[in-house]
């Protein structure tokens, strides 16, 4: 990876979606330090966000360059994905708020959200978040490196990465993708989410409807055994999943719960149309106060999925289930 992503590259243009589909963790490791070098060499802020077990040998990597003292090179934030990208829908406004932060300078960002061990569920959230990411940030001075591990990663994730990102990192060298195709990526990743059996149901008609919905959720987390703070996080995403549907569609929303394995889930069912696919996903600010409510419940949950069709949308919240202490807890 000499040179970085290449001087003329990032001259012509504003932000380059690059992926690498390495081999081995050395592979891995010696790429993002050069990428990382190249960048922070340029004056360019750079964040680096991926799991933990990564970020720690990427810390020790950086901490034992020659005249680092020990610390990081300055400019360097590091994070680990599995917070701020636990939700693949939350980490758009992760990016964006970055460039955000240094409008006069170019950003580079490495990332693995689709990291091994994720569900099937969440690397179609993680496909989808790359193929809106293309768009969301076209214009942005910034720079992407999205790593997936090629040897761990199931083939279908793999393509997914291919026809996601324009360009693609191959022995040393930035190529186009001959597979780069992401409009077709978002029709797969927009599949039908079935109806849940025997899940506890509330339909909410008119803004009436909102605090006793709230109470019809709280209830039933309390029935599971959701703590404290999941009940608080459930009420504010029901209440918002059921918001946005009463400003943007003229027909009921129906409100569903039920247990997931470790996750409770909160679903909202309308006829509305979900036309702008980046709502919700990147912050909104003050003078945007329509789509904050989809960008809370991205915030809060841990992983969100959506199905829109011209009849109906219906949008998934999931949350960690974690039960309340017991009377001895």
């Amino acid at each position: 990876m000499t040179g970085g992503l290449g001087e003329t590259e990032t001259q012509q243009r504003a932000f380059v979606h690059s992926a690498l589909l390495y081999r081995s963790q050395q592979e891995c490791l010696d790429a993002v330090v050069r990428f990382v070098l190249d960048g922070l060499a340029g004056d360019e802020a750079v964040l680096v966000a991926v799991p933990g077990d990564k970020l720690a040998v990427l810390r020790d990597a950086f901490q034992a360059l020659p005249g680092s003292g020990g610390g990081l090179p300055q400019g360097l934030r590091l994070a680990d994905i599995a917070d701020v990208g636990r939700n693949p829908s939350r980490f758009m406004a992760v990016e964006g708020s970055f460039a955000g932060e240094h409008p006069d300078r170019r950003v580079r960002i490495v990332s693995q959200l689709a990291w091994p061990g994720r569900t099937a569920d969440e690397f179609v959230a993680c496909i989808e978040h790359e193929a809106l990411v293309n768009g969301a940030l076209e214009g942005h001075q910034a720079t992407g490196l999205c790593l997936y591990d090629a040897g761990r990663l199931d083939e279908p994730v793999l393509a997914g990465a291919r026809a996601t990102h324009p360009v693609l990192w191959n022995c040393g060298e930035l190529q186009p993708s001959a597979e780069y195709a992401p409009e077709d990526a978002l029709k797969r990743c927009n599949q039908p989410l079935a109806v849940k059996p025997g899940a506890a149901t509330y339909t909410v008609r008119e803004s009436s409807d909102l605090r006793p919905a709230r109470s019809f959720a709280v209830d039933y987390a309390g029935r599971v055994g959701l703590s404290q703070d999941g009940i608080e996080d459930l009420q504010l995403v029901a209440t918002e999943l059921a918001s946005n549907s009463l400003m943007y569609t003229d027909g009921a929303c129906r409100l569903a719960f039920w247990r997931d394995e470790g996750y409770l889930v909160c679903e909202a069912r309308d006829t509305g149309r979900l036309d702008d696919r980046l709502v919700g996903r990147l912050d909104p600010g003050p003078d945007g106060p329509a789509s904050r409510g989809l960008f809370l419940v991205n915030a809060i949950s841990d992983l969100v999925r959506t199905h829109t069709t011209p009849t109906g949308t219906t949008i998934q919240a999931y949350l960690r289930f974690d039960p309340s202490p017991g009377p001895n807890g």
